[in-house]
């Protein structure tokens, strides 16, 4: 037990450094896009927020991913092992390719896809999933909507009253701060969800003994993986999808932090990626369509897709080896 004990923490460490750089550009990808902050300084400030609510917050998201989708006796510890060996490989391989997905599709597919092969269709419970599917769906609309309401309303009202450069300028400055303050609150968000992402089988695989012990332990992946590897997905979100500055960052950010926490509060393991990219689209489209850059969002919404059914059948494949193996 000892020694499957600490290749699952292994598995699960590898996985929280995975998607804490997948998922960092959620958090501070905006501030450094318009220009808010340095990259350096983002991911120290993303890594500091992510840890405290992967450390206090996500309890509910755990569960969901950990004990919500499987009927009980299906997810063994050999289970969880092939589940996030899956979803982490996966990562990783979008990761060399600078793609930001969802951690959290990936952790899902893969325990669904798990579940399949491991006990078949009856031991899964699928009005969990489907509401896990419909929050995947809504929360990259809500976040479009909200981007788009939020900085049609402040541009209109306010950004295009003013007048002179200068003074433009120095609005821009204070909406920086916004902007810093807003990335804060969406890494505190984040954080909790990449956590149970990342070792929310593991912890019910191995009963609520692990306690505290594996969520510092994943905490930590997760900001090791931030401050070594996350400035390759931030440059994506941050500069790719269309062209920000402050006002327009913050109203993204904060957008996208709202709704992630609302979801994040009814324990659903939704993807902070898709909810931010929506929201950036969503301040795209209120300057004006032609400022959203299409061949980006293609790219990115082409590996949202393609996720669910490669860890789907990344884990149902891992789980036939295994047990070839075995046997």
């Amino acid at each position: 037990m000892n020694w499957l004990l600490v290749i699952g923490v292994a598995i699960s460490f590898y996985m929280a450094f995975n998607i804490g750089a997948n998922d960092i550009g959620n958090s501070i990808g905006t501030a450094v896009g318009s220009g808010a902050l340095k990259m350096r300084a983002a991911l120290i400030l993303g890594a500091v927020f992510i840890f405290i609510g992967a450390i206090f917050l996500g309890s509910n998201v755990t569960k969901t991913i950990g004990n919500g989708i499987l009927a009980p006796g299906v997810l063994t510890t050999v289970g969880a092992f092939i589940i996030i060996l899956a979803a982490a490989t996966w990562i990783s391989f979008t990761l060399l390719r600078k793609i930001p997905i969802s951690g959290s599709d990936a952790i899902v597919s893969a325990v669904f896809g798990y579940g399949l092969a491991a006990a078949g269709p009856a031991f899964i419970h699928f009005n969990i999933m489907g509401f896990i599917v419909l929050s995947w769906i809504l929360s990259p609309i809500i976040g479009l909507a909200s981007g788009f309401g939020l900085y049609f309303l402040l541009r209109r009202e306010f950004i295009q009253n003013i007048k002179t450069a200068g003074l433009k300028d120095r609005i821009e400055k204070i909406f920086g701060y916004f902007q810093i303050g807003s990335s804060g609150f969406a890494a505190l968000n984040v954080g909790a969800i990449d956590i149970a992402a990342s070792t929310g089988v593991i912890y019910y695989a191995f009963g609520a003994g692990l306690g505290t012990d594996i969520k510092l332990i994943g905490a930590i992946g997760l900001v090791l993986g931030i401050l070594l590897v996350g400035g390759r997905i931030t440059g994506t979100i941050g500069r790719r999808i269309t062209e920000l500055v402050p006002s327009r960052g913050f109203s993204a950010q904060i957008s996208m932090a709202s709704v992630v926490y609302i979801f994040a509060l009814f324990g659903m393991p939704i993807s902070p990626t898709q909810t931010l990219v929506g929201s950036v689209i969503g301040v795209g489209i209120a300057r004006g369509t032609d400022t959203v850059k299409m061949d980006a969002i293609k790219h990115i919404a082409t590996t949202w897709v393609v996720t669910i059914p490669a860890c789907i059948a990344l884990s149902a494949g891992m789980y036939y080896l295994f047990s070839f193996l075995i046997s």
